[in-house]
């Protein structure tokens, strides 16, 4: 394929898809669980296809960053995967995360995790007023997961992670599990998904009840495998629900182009671009390069970039 044909291709499929997105759903304002919960940021998402696609992505989970989204999509890992990302969240404040997954057997596949969020330098003070110094903040969670292959069409996985959040001498740990199924066929797929179940996270006398949530979702090839679709609906079951829409092409499976958009039901303000995502990625024979770009994240009020590094072995 010609280069430059290629380009063109891509900028117009992209914006073709983000208009097609804005008139699928409406734009709101994202409502977070608001302070509901301990451990927020479990939810902020990792894997830069993944955002690109808005988070749709229960029923696609492949590779390594399964792990995240549904254990059980990582029995498409052939062999073993490396998955590194990054993104500066709010002001000096940045999102480290890995994966490492393997692939044990035809059937079996196991991975490692890791996300790691670093507040950077606060100032502290004293009853008076006075600066005593600078304290650290961080949040951090590694898991292990492990994906299962039941039969041709049904895949099932499950993570248990430790969780610990940490500012200056103050500490909350606790421990979570997540829940997966997958049911692949030739132009669909089904996922569902249960995640951060486990006991609330204590610190000092307090505890808080981690994020918990359910996800259904579903993947579509409508016309051929050069075009996905994928939509989902999540529930936090301390915060409110969300619908989630994804879309995907791809020319000779090497170069993507992404968008999505998050609706929120309970929502009644509205901004422009709000809920909106766009991405796009090159995949190689033995690495893949994603980035997506995220509009006034509610989180943050900002402008978000994330870049994703997978990088694939014994293939």
């Amino acid at each position: 394929m010609d280069v430059r044909n290629a380009v063109k291709k891509i900028l117009w499929g992209w914006l073709f898809l983000i208009l097609i997105v804005m008139l699928l759903g409406k734009v709101t304002v994202a409502e977070t669980n608001s302070g509901r919960t301990a451990a927020d940021f479990l939810l902020i998402g990792v894997g830069a296809r993944a955002t690109g696609l808005g988070g749709a992505y229960t029923a696609i989970a492949d590779g390594a960053v399964a792990s995240y989204w549904n254990p059980s999509g990582l029995t498409s890992v052939k062999g073993g995967e490396v998955l590194l990302g990054h993104f500066a969240w709010y002001q000096d404040m940045t999102i480290e995360h890995g994966i490492f997954a393997y692939q044990v057997n035809d059937r079996t596949t196991v991975a490692a995790s890791i996300i790691y969020l670093n507040y950077g330098t606060i100032q502290n003070y004293d009853i008076n007023g006075s600066y005593t110094g600078d304290i650290s903040a961080y949040d951090w969670a590694g898991g292990i997961s492990v994906g299962y292959q039941v039969n041709e069409n049904v895949s099932v996985g499950v993570t248990g992670k430790f969780i610990n959040q940490k500012i200056d001498d103050i500490n909350g740990t606790t421990a979570a599990v997540d829940l997966g199924m997958k049911y692949s066929a030739n132009r669909f797929a089904l996922g569902a998904f249960l995640g951060n179940l486990g006991p609330k996270m204590t610190f000092e006398n307090t505890s808080e009840d981690l994020p918990s949530s359910g996800r259904l979702g579903l993947m579509v090839y409508p016309f051929n495998k050069q075009f996905l679709t994928s939509v989902e609906i999540e529930k936090r079951f301390h915060g409110n629900t969300i619908i989630r829409q994804g879309f995907e092409v791809n020319f000779d499976n090497q170069y993507f182009i992404r968008t999505g958009y998050n609706y929120y039901p309970q929502d009644n303000e509205r901004a422009f671009s709000t809920g909106l995502t766009v991405g796009a990625g090159i995949k190689l024979k033995k690495a893949e390069f994603d980035y997506s770009y995220t509009p006034n994240d509610k989180y943050s009020s900002g402008d978000i970039h994330r870049l994703s590094l997978v990088f694939k072995f014994n293939q």
